[in-house]
């Protein structure tokens, strides 16, 4: 089934965001403490329930999105499927075929609908295995409320957070526009002046120098084809730019040579965030890049103050990461310096990485 006709539309997109939600519940649920105000043997014996709660409540908070927006037909009797009455698709389908039909006007949310179908799809056997609270906590936090009121569960919070991040990622990636490779492709004569015959078409691989007769060692017969050719010292197949040989550069077979200073292989260059961080999660990895891409095309406006890189708090949620979980763990990494009103300032050895210092420490990046 398509969630709905904006987001996951395609065939089978209710799944798509129902394993996506149950991801990104089960990665902001780390360092949250739940039961914290139970007593310490008992907070460590319902945590498991909690986080096997927090799993679930992901995964049954859309239920009701494909009935809201779209109709399902048996085409045997062109009966309408309607879940309260009918229990699961599949079952009541059977060997049938079906079509769907997108509603002229979604159907109102209601919380309540989607609960009665998470229970039956868990059945009585799976939640009497929950103590009260959690179960308690577990169907208040199905479908949770985009905009609660009053005092809020740690369940509810990160149940709502990770709908919001699938929700986000799937409007970023519908919205996304990718500008063209502007590269020039090399010219004939730059090509003729590195060895290669040109013949309408970039090679995809450059063929290899043949070397005097002198210096030539036979390869074995089961050599693949692009290691017929190789340098005396024994070494089966070709340097690698940037490794070591006693070739020149200009005469390694595995580097193309456009002009005497560039080359189209690119080198590897090491992540530097990976210096700066601690933990082996890749989650603040692909924040720091992320941002510092942003930053570096405009899109997010930062400032260094008093010799710290000063970042808007409000732009955080645009990764992800919810803000407090992102704050979090800047503070356990030791990277957040303090915060200032509406602003983060992170300390010198991140901020350096995300935006070059400026000649005035209070000019806008």
């Amino acid at each position: 089934m398509p969630l709905r006709p904006d987001q996951h539309a395609e065939p089978g997109g209710a799944f798509r965001a129902s394993v996506e939600a149950a991801y990104f519940a089960m990665r902001l649920s780390g360092g949250q403490k739940f039961g914290a105000d139970q007593p310490s043997e008992r907070r460590r014996a319902l945590e498991p329930q909690y986080l096997h709660a927090l799993f679930l409540a992901a995964c049954c908070s859309r239920l009701d999105e494909p009935y809201r927006n779209f109709q399902f037909f048996r085409n045997r009797d062109n009966a309408e499927w309607v879940p309260v009455f009918h229990g699961a698709f599949g079952p009541w389908l059977g060997q049938d075929t079906y079509r769907v039909v997108r509603r002229e006007s979604a159907e109102p949310v209601q919380r309540m609908r989607t609960a009665l179908l998470a229970r039956d799809i868990l059945g009585a056997e799976r939640l009497e295995q929950f103590d009260s609270v959690v179960m308690s906590d577990l169907l208040g936090s199905i479908n949770p409320d985009p905009r609660p009121t009053g005092l809020e569960t740690l369940l509810h919070k990160v149940a709502r957070q990770a709908i919001d991040a699938v929700t986000q990622f799937e409007i970023k990636a519908r919205r996304a526009a990718f500008s063209p490779d502007t590269t020039a492709a090399p010219s004939a004569a730059l090509l003729s002046a590195s060895g290669i015959v040109s013949t309408g078409v970039a090679p995809v691989a450059p063929s290899l120098p043949v070397a005097p007769a002198t210096k030539e060692v036979a390869p074995p017969a089961s050599d693949p084809p692009g290691q017929t050719d190789a340098p005396a010292g024994g070494q089966g197949r070709p340097q690698e730019n940037g490794a070591t040989s006693t070739l020149p550069e200009t005469e390694r077979p595995s580097v193309l040579r456009l002009d005497g200073e560039r080359t189209v292989r690119k080198e590897v260059a090491g992540d530097p965030f990976s210096a700066v961080l601690t933990t082996p999660s890749n989650l603040m990895r692909d924040f720091f890049r992320a941002l510092s891409q942003d930053v570096t095309a405009g899109k997010v406006k930062v400032a260094w103050v008093d010799n710290r890189l000063a970042i808007p708090k409000r732009v955080l949620s645009n990764y992800g990461i919810a803000s407090e979980t992102l704050l979090d763990n800047l503070r356990k990494q030791q990277l957040l310096f303090k915060q200032v009103g509406q602003d983060i300032l992170l300390v010198d050895k991140v901020g350096s990485l995300i935006a070059p210092r400026p000649a005035s420490s209070n000019e806008l990046q």
